[in-house]
């Protein structure tokens, strides 16, 4: 990879990464599902520009629902139930375990003996901050995020099912799928159906916090991840992935001021070098498990 796409790669993961703080400050003023719905109308406004992916209309809708609606939803109301920020962005990464499982129960592959090495210390992080989940979040809020990385999972699926797509059609014109449903659930849920008191949510945090997530997070980041992924193997440009929740981390503790406890630091490293383990690529292919 040349130096200077090796720095679009970090930049793009900064960007990614620099989503969970802003999103927190945000977070305080405006409803989680209110939010998310923002965030995906506001990428969906790009429409008119991108032209639209050639794949079938149900597996875009599912990708909107899976990778937008529900994925982001799931982490923004775990945000709200007492998950950091840092830890949102380490945990929402376990997806890639579900993706491996969800890979073999689908396509039928085996997990190979690194990913079965990595999935074990990862879930020992996971067991770490339950542990200490009377600061690392209450367990609700853990299990919502753990179900939000399913969610990635099973999308990350129905994208591989796909072959080669352009990343920026698809993640722009994915968009178009949650904010009628997220908003209606907003409206049920977080404002007694009441649409002026969801506008009045809207703060300049807030749009401040949209406008980096649908436009660099979204439209900036995936077609620089396209662009890298066409013009390099996924084992090289994959290890790029595992700044995102280095920079998450720094980001917030820099900019919200979060702390960890021991346990915390534990298990974030924990899930974090389960992670490397599974994205780094191996000199040598693995040998599969039985």
């Amino acid at each position: 990879m040349t130096r200077r796409d090796a720095l679009l790669a970090v930049m793009a993961a900064f960007i990614w990464g620099a989503t969970y703080p802003f999103s927190a400050i945000a977070l305080q003023d405006t409803p989680p599902i209110f939010f998310t719905a923002l965030r995906f109308a506001c990428a969906a406004c790009f429409v008119v520009v991108v032209p639209r992916p050639r794949i079938p209309a149900g597996k875009l809708i599912l990708l909107g629902l899976f990778l937008g609606a529900v994925l982001f939803a799931l982490t923004f109301i775990a945000m709200t139930q007492g998950l950091s920020a840092s830890l949102a962005s380490v945990l929402v990464h376990t997806q890639a375990f579900f993706t491996i499982l969800i890979s073999m129960a689908v396509f039928g592959e085996r997990m190979r003996r690194r990913q079965l090495l990595a999935l074990l210390i990862a879930a020992a992080g996971i067991a770490v901050l339950a542990i200490d989940r009377g600061r690392a979040g209450s367990a609700v809020a853990l299990l919502l995020i753990l179900l939000a990385a399913l969610s990635g999972g099973i999308g990350n699926n129905i994208m591989k099912s796909l072959g080669q797509t352009d990343m920026l059609r698809v993640s722009v014109w994915m968009s178009l799928v949650p904010p009628l449903p997220l908003l209606g659930l907003s409206l049920v849920l977080e404002a007694d159906g009441s649409a002026a008191d969801l506008i009045s949510t809207v703060t300049w945090p807030t749009a401040i916090a949209l406008l980096w997530s649908s436009v660099l997070a979204t439209v900036l980041v995936f077609a620089i991840w396209g662009r890298l992924l066409v013009a390099y193997s996924s084992a090289a440009v994959a290890p790029f992935f595992l700044l995102v929740p280095v920079f998450g981390v720094a980001l917030s503790a820099l900019v919200l001021g979060e702390t960890l406890s021991a346990l915390q630091i534990s298990g974030g490293l924990l899930v974090f070098a389960g992670l490397a383990l599974a994205l780094w690529p191996a000199r040598k292919p693995p040998l599969p498990v039985a």
